[in-house]
């Protein structure tokens, strides 16, 4: 939101509006949108906008306020009013950016943060709104560069460094990634997102007591994150305690019994655990919502084979050979028909 609000020393409110100008008026309703007082931010922008139509940045508050209420359509008029009176005003070109990608116009929206950090180099809003585009698209390395842009502007906000972080560990830099996520738990020790993302890096480069310890603290400040926990099931298998791992799993379906994830590594605990009806009780679930899932296709194949349904387990693991669409496990089912007949000298049919 692009304002330039008015305090007193005192820190008392404005007095009220009666003839003010154009500009006392948008700069009013900026002090009453940050005090969360929508309403009347809303009738002081239009107040605003109705004695200076030219007020590019009332129209621009306006807009802002309009798409935290859910107007998307009125929003984007009013940031198109703003960029009509003034193009190069970056904020406008920002929020614009945003809206458009929320309606899915990812190009339009990449063109217009990218034309709102040219106009200001230190918005950090239009930084980090193209940075998360830019990985959303698998551009890694421009995300970062975005990332470091941002930082440059604001280098004590701990979510850019946890973004930033993200990044450089999608490009298997874990080392760089660990110290800048390091770096995110030191400026905000309360962000769950910074310690469950540093704990997930800490995985990836095996530190497992590292990344344990930062998972629990993930999970002590916000026990409804499923990604702390899911990384955390991961920690405790990798380190042999499968009851902790199937805790976690099963602390994560309480909360959203979708979580396929989840569910099919519960599953392959069970297997693991010799318990095959839980295991394809389990499958069976993922595959009820989600028939094209490979992994769980391929385990499901796995159970029917331990369980003595071989021709069953058969033709799973042909068309998942086949016709699979997660070429991880395309193999894995190739591979796994190879050595049965190693193991049975039974011939695929």
């Amino acid at each position: 939101m692009d304002h330039s609000p008015v305090f007193s020393l005192t820190g008392a409110p404005p007095p009220p509006l009666v003839d003010a100008d154009s500009r006392a008026a948008s700069d009013h309703g900026a002090w009453q949108h940050l005090g969360g007082d929508l309403d009347s931010a809303r009738a002081s922008y239009a107040a605003a906008i109705e004695r200076d139509p030219a007020n590019a940045t009332a129209h621009n508050n306006l807009g802002f306020l309009l798409a935290q209420q859910g107007d998307l359509d009125a929003a984007i008029a009013h940031y198109e009013r703003a960029l009509a009176i003034d193009p190069h005003k970056s904020m406008a070109l920002a929020n614009l950016g945003i809206a458009r990608a929320i309606r899915g116009e990812g190009d339009a929206a990449i063109d217009l943060l990218q034309r709102a950090v040219d106009a200001d180099a230190r918005n950090v809003l239009a930084w980090d709104a193209l940075g998360k585009l830019l990985l959303r698209e698998g551009r890694l390395g421009d995300a970062e560069a975005c990332w470091r842009r941002a930082i440059d502007a604001a280098p004590s906000h701990a979510p850019l460094h946890v973004a930033l972080g993200t990044a450089v560990a999608g490009q298997q830099r874990l080392a760089e990634a660990a110290a800048i996520l390091r770096r995110a738990v030191t400026l905000d020790a309360s962000s769950a997102r910074a310690w469950e993302q540093l704990g997930a890096v800490l995985f990836l480069r095996q530190d497992l007591g590292s990344a344990r310890e930062a998972l629990q603290h993930a999970i002590e400040i916000d026990a409804t994150s499923l990604d702390a926990r899911y990384h955390l099931s991961l920690v405790e298998a990798a380190t042999g305690n499968r009851e902790a791992a199937v805790d976690q799993l099963t602390a994560i379906l309480d909360v959203d019994a979708t979580h396929i994830r989840a569910r099919v590594d519960l599953a392959i605990h069970a297997l693991a655990g010799g318990q095959l009806p839980r295991a394809l009780d389990e499958l069976d679930r993922v595959l009820a919502d989600d028939a094209g899932n490979d992994r769980a296709r391929f385990y499901r194949a796995v159970v029917l084979d331990l369980a003595g349904r071989r021709a069953d387990a058969e033709a799973i693991l042909v068309d998942v050979a086949a016709n699979g669409r997660d070429e991880k496990y395309a193999d894995r089912a190739r591979r796994y028909l190879v050595d049965r007949i190693a193991r049975t000298g039974e011939r695929v049919s």
